[in-house]
Order: structure tokens, then C-alpha cells, then sequence
């Protein structure tokens, strides 16, 4: 199996059928477990649905159709990783486009099940490495570098002491965990700090960062720990706006903490956001380039 090794986790589970079962559940009634996420250009990614692991959001489909407009052909031809692929969607897509070297990697390991299953969804086979990582820790080998590397963190920043206490008192079977949608800004600035020693020189990372996640903070702080001499240079590629939509029940229970933690985070300038005259909030989705400069090392 192309990108796997015989004593890798995921080539035992597929010998155990359980991707199978996956696309199998899908083929059985794909309008209540499987979706199509289309990106434009007729670009089109079947994916099995799977509690736990995310669907594809709008900040999602705004990626995708990024990455379909600006890579080009010496791009895709080359190493590139997805850093917390979740349901394997942007690895798929690129695979689509035409590039054979991919990695996807999750922290989660349902999430690198299910991405796996999605791609034999819509190839019939594996040729992208899916691997269970911590951001950049356990992603091949550690001096191995990429040339594009693609990262869609958790959008919210950390929470406080008594929104976690709170969220403590509401269970919900197979819904998504604090650290699926906090800590963003702890990701986020981990990331940054890990990404020029895994970053080629001439080679760029895009990143989907949030408004809530407090980017302009985000960046103060990691420019803080290099004294103003930082090796990444920044450039905002694409901005949209979108709703703020709850995807399960558990979030929609938690809606008036939550909106009281957003709050507290705008009026201490450690977010940003807009609420119509209905109470709906809106979020910023802000596409940013990464690159090493030129003056810093690979």
C-alpha cells in the first residue's frame, strides 16, 4: 500500500475490514451517511459521514477553492502535507488536482480512519499517507520538509475556567470535544513556531484562521518570541465572513456561555466579530500565506 509501512496501525485496521465497513455503511444509504462537498471547477469529494469527526464547514469549502485557484502544477508536484485533515477532504482534493505526494495528519485517530476510508471512497485505493500526528510530531521523519503544507486549526480560542465547568454539565453522545474548537490560539502559535524547520525555502503554508481564534494576538505573540525578527513572513490571501452555526446539539445548549465567553474576548481585544439587529453573530475566515524569508533558514 503506497505511504504505508507493514507495521503502521492503519494498514492493521484496514487488514481488520474496518475501513470497509465505513464505505460500506456509505454505499447502504448515502444520503444519511455520506455528502459531497463540491469546491468549483468541477471539483466534487464524496465523504462518509462519521460522529466525532467533522463535516466539511464553509470555512472548509473557502479553503478547497483556494487551494483549487492559486497551486500550481510545480506545487502539486511536490511534497505536501495536511495538518489536521480531519475527514482527509483537502488531501483528497488535492489528490484530484493531480498531486501524488501527500500526507494528512490528525490528532485524532478516527478521524485518520475515516480520512483513509474517504479516499478509497473516491479512488477505489490509497495512495495518500495517512498518520496519526501531533501537529508536526509524528509526521515522518523530522527533518523531512514540505513544500506546501495546509493547516485548519480550531477556531476558538482558549476558554476560561468557568465555560469548561460549564460545557462539564452537558454530555452529548459522539459530539465533538473542547479541543476540537478550542485552544486554537495555542495551536495556532505551537504551528508557527514548529513550521520553518518542517517549511522548504520557496515553499508556502496556508493557513484558515478564525476571528474568534484573536489572530491579531496570535501573531503579536509569536512575533513576542522572536524579538521582532521572526522568520515567517505573513500575507493575507482571501477574507469571508461567515455565520456563526452550531453542528450539535451540546454547542447549541452551551449558546449563552458561549456567546458571554466570545464577549469577553472582543472587549479585551482578543477577538473579533459582528452581530446583526437578530442577535446572529458573524466571523471572519482569513486565508493567510506563510513563508520563510528570505534572510532565515530552511
Amino acid at each position: 500500500m503506497i505511504g504505508l509501512s507493514d507495521k503502521s496501525w492503519l494498514v492493521e485496521m484496514m487488514q481488520e475490514g474496518k475501513i470497509s465497513s465505513l464505505i460500506d455503511q456509505a454505499a447502504r444509504n448515502d444520503t444519511s451517511s455520506s455528502y459531497d462537498a463540491y469546491f468549483g471547477f468541477g471539483q466534487t469529494v464524496r465523504l462518509a459521514d462519521k460522529p466525532g469527526v467533522f463535516k466539511v464547514s464553509l470555512a472548509g469549502l473557502a479553503l478547497g477553492t483556494l487551494l483549487l485557484k492559486v497551486l500550481d502544477e510545480n506545487e502539486l508536484s511536490g511534497k505536501i502535507l495536511d495538518v489536521g485533515t480531519g475527514s482527509g477532504v483537502q488531501a483528497i482534493l488535492l489528490r484530484s488536482l493531480g498531486a501524488t505526494n501527500i500526507v494528512g495528519s490528525d490528532v485524532c485517530r478516527d478521524a485518520v480512519l475515516l480520512a483513509a476510508a474517504n479516499e478509497l471512497l473516491n479512488f477505489s485505493d490509497n495512495q495518500i499517507q495517512f498518520v496519526v500526528a501531533d501537529l508536526f510530531d509524528g509526521v515522518s521523519d523530522t527533518s523531512e520538509k514540505f513544500d506546501v503544507i495546509v493547516f485548519n486549526p480550531p477556531g476558538w480560542r482558549t476558554p476560561s475556567t468557568y465555560f469548561l465547568d460549564e460545557l462539564s454539565h452537558i454530555s452529548g453522545n459522539g459530539e465533538m470535544t473542547p479541543t476540537s474548537m478550542f485552544y486554537g490560539d495555542q495551536i495556532l502559535l505551537r504551528f508557527l513556531c514548529e513550521l520553518p524547520g518542517r517549511l522548504c525555502q520557496g515553499g508556502r503554508a496556508i493557513i484558515g484562521m478564525n476571528s474568534l481564534v484573536g489572530i491579531q494576538d496570535v501573531l503579536e505573540r509569536y512575533r513576542a518570541c522572536y524579538s521582532g525578527a521572526s522568520p515567517l513572513s505573513f500575507r493575507l490571501m482571501e477574507r469571508h465572513t461567515f455565520p456563526l452555526i452550531f453542528y450539535s446539539e451540546t454547542w447549541k445548549k452551551t449558546s449563552s456561555a458561549l456567546f458571554e465567553e466570545f464577549r469577553n474576548w472582543r472587549e479585551s481585544n482578543r477577538a473579533a466579530y459582528a452581530i446583526d439587529s437578530q442577535g446572529q453573530i458573524y466571523w471572519s475566515y482569513e486565508l493567510i500565506e506563510c513563508r520563510i524569508k528570505k534572510s532565515g533558514r530552511c
